[in-house]
């Protein structure tokens, strides 16, 4: 069975934050059988899907031939070794339509066999590592749709499954009990009428009749149990009795006064035959839980593989020697099926887990983790057998442990997926930085059935952070002082220029302006510092919201190129930092000129919510990719592959700014039609 086929798999596969990338395990040639979304992203194919191509043929526009004949080399060895392989470089050759820096397109393979239970090679999963030079390490987040709608059919199933699983074991511990009140009331019947047949057989009609009605009450007890009863006669065990019940479990089939073999012969040689044997020669009762039968389908004529509970018991003539067997029975095939595929999914569920590089587990609704998959035991040290007890909260940092209580609770309240980052112990001790995140799987009706929380290793990209933030920060203040010296000037400047030529006038202006850009490129580095250590004290006053709007629009369109239409309410006051919302207003205009430059009309719209208002910036620009929207607001993300100038911080601190507001900001866009930036604040 393909991996494609897996609902299962394309969940946890789909949800891995590395690019991924399966092919199957066949002598022929290399199918793709699945490739995820980053994958695509890393070879430039979301446009197109790969499935079901040849890795000869589809490779063969993407990568050098030197490097697809290692690559395929590398695969067949790792399938016929049984064993990881690391293919320490690949790389993409795109062109320049994706990046002129090539190096960003190096790759180290990672070759992993997935074995199935008979230990073959099932398929192969090749996990692509990131060598790029360029310090950068995207963590891409995972999207409800990447998981909920694949995970959500599967794990539906499975909880379906572990609730008609529950259902059925209550109805079948009813039944059993049934089956064994059955039992002992066909006893007490059958000990009252032999008591009454060896005390009375020669009695009077009237005794007589009375013992038939006795009997008349055993048989009618006998058909109406709600169990499969029957009697086996003597040491052929001839069918001297069948209930309706009984007679349910094998449609179409005659059984009164025929044999046992003869009525059901695909019992012989079985361990229900041999069974049935001993109790007739022992006496001893033989109760079976569910034991597997194949039976012919009267039908068809093929085997079906049915299970049953059952009990045997012998019976006794008057001398007190056995000449029959009482068969009590309930088949029980279609719990048991259900038991079996609930097994079947969890088991496949954990193998998958496992597979992936990242630290896996699954948490109930109301936060208990209920399964760690291994690369959390190999990371943490921890026995699987003997502290099963130590858990997430206890690895946590102490200094992170706070936020982390409050995020995961925040998290599952909300039953939306999000993330958050903390610091793990390993087994020596020493802490990392992880990135974790939980995502609900939801059935129909949008009820969370159960969460599925990743913990990805980001510890470098938060040294080559600190490190970058370190040398922003010593750049930022060596700059600062030479820059407000040349500001100081360049204003003395413009105060004389009207003493000097007309071009001379024009170079002191370019001049000034040229130093209020880099000054406000200075004030943009330095603020996500300060967002980041909460420096920023906000300044809160109440103010006209439209009136802000329309002195922004003012300042940004000074030129006949674009028009602006504000319109929705024009009264509302708001209570926010007027200059921090200002920087987010520029922010968001100047966005739409730059990046849609071709919308000559730029829309602006206030309206009121409840008690929050809602601000949108419309332009009708080219759009943005469903899969970029998510990042937008992520430190030093830049949508655009052009050489727009901007250094990717105007949305991210546009982001904390409104959040320290207490109010929330995003954008909606489609492709070819236009983008919308808003925000929303608390009145």
């Amino acid at each position: 069975m393909t991996p494609s086929s897996e609902q299962l798999f394309q969940s946890v596969f789909n949800y891995a934050t590395l690019p991924m990338l399966v092919v199957n395990a066949d002598d022929s040639e290399l199918i793709i059988i699945a490739h995820n979304k980053q994958h695509k992203i890393i070879s430039n194919t979301l446009d197109r899907d790969m499935t079901g191509g040849k890795i000869s043929e589809v490779f063969s526009a993407l990568s050098d031939a030197k490097d697809l004949a290692l690559f395929i080399d590398t695969l067949k060895l790792s399938r016929l070794n049984k064993e990881v392989i690391l293919l320490p470089y690949f790389k993409f050759t795109l062109g320049d339509a994706v990046t002129d820096n090539s190096d960003q397109n190096g790759w180290r393979v990672e070759i992993i066999p997935v074995l199935n239970l008979a230990n073959e090679v099932d398929y192969l999963l090749s996990i692509w590592h990131s060598i790029s030079n360029d310090n950068h390490i995207e963590i891409l987040p995972v999207t409800k749709t990447q998981l909920g709608e694949e995970l959500a059919a599967t794990n539906e199933q499975i909880e379906a499954g572990n609730e008609q699983l529950e259902n059925a074991a209550e109805e079948l511990d009813t039944i059993s009990d049934e089956l064994v009140q059955t039992q002992e009331e066909l006893n007490r019947l059958s000990q009252e009428l032999e008591e009454k047949v060896s005390h009375h057989s020669e009695g009077s009609p009237h005794r007589k009749t009375e013992i038939e009605n006795q009997k008349d009450r055993l048989k009618s007890f006998l058909m109406q149990a709600p169990a499969g009863i029957c009697v086996l006669d003597g040491p052929e065990f001839v069918f001297e009795l069948v209930n309706p019940s009984f007679q349910e479990l094998f449609p179409g089939r005659s059984l009164i006064g025929k044999t046992f073999v003869a009525a059901l012969p695909e019992i012989k040689g079985q361990l229900m035959w041999d069974i049935l044997q001993e109790v007739y020669a022992t006496g001893e009762t033989f109760q079976g839980s569910e034991m597997l039968i194949p039976l012919a389908n009267e039908e068809t004529g093929n085997a079906e593989e049915r299970y049953f509970n059952f009990i045997y018991q012998a019976r006794f003539d008057s001398q007190g020697q056995i000449d029959g067997i009482l068969l009590f029975v309930y088949e029980v095939t279609d719990m048991v099926l259900v038991r079996l595929e609930v097994e079947e999914n969890e088991q496949r569920f954990r193998l998958l887990l496992n597979a992936i590089p990242q630290i896996a587990w699954t948490n109930t609704v109301e936060g208990e983790i209920n399964f760690y998959n291994e690369q959390w035991f190999r990371y943490t040290g921890i026995d699987t057998e003997g502290n099963q007890a130590i858990g997430l909260q206890d690895m946590i940092h102490p200094e992170d442990l706070k936020n982390h209580s409050e995020r995961f609770k925040g998290i599952l309240e909300s039953e939306n997926s999000g993330y958050y980052e903390a610091r793990l112990k390993d087994e020596n001790g020493d802490y990392k930085w992880y990135l974790i995140r939980m995502q609900p799987i939801k059935d129909d009706d949008e009820h969370v059935l159960l969460w599925i929380g990743t913990a990805t290793d980001i510890n470098d990209l938060k040294i080559l952070q600190q490190q970058k933030d370190d040398f922003i920060s010593i750049a930022i203040h060596e700059l600062k002082t030479p820059v407000a010296s040349l500001k100081a000037s360049m204003q003395l400047l413009d105060r004389m220029k009207h003493n000097s030529s007309e071009k001379m006038q024009s170079l002191i202006g370019l001049a000034g302006r040229s130093v209020d850009k880099v000054s406000g490129l200075i004030d943009n580095l330095l603020d996500p510092d300060q967002l980041a250590e909460g420096g920023i004290l906000l300044k809160k006053k109440s103010f006209n919201l439209f009136n802000l709007v329309e002195s922004c629009c003012q300042h940004i369109f000074g030129d006949d190129h674009h028009r602006t239409v504000i319109t929705g309410e024009k009264g509302l006051l708001v209570n926010a930092d007027q200059e921090r919302i200002d920087q987010v207003l520029v922010n968001m205009l100047t966005n739409a000129i730059k990046y849609a430059p071709e919308s000559k009309e730029i829309l602006i719209h206030l309206e009121k919510i409840a008690e929050t208002v809602k601000v949108s910036v419309t332009d009708k620009g080219p759009g943005i990719s469903a899969e970029k929207i998510p990042y937008l607001f992520d430190r030093y993300y830049r949508a655009e592959d052009s050489k727009k100038p901007g250094l990717g911080l105007g949305l991210y601190i546009s982001s904390e700014i409104i959040s320290k507001h207490e109010g929330k900001i995003g954008a909606d866009s489609e492709v070819g039609v236009g983008s919308t930036f808003w925000f929303i604040l608390p009145l």
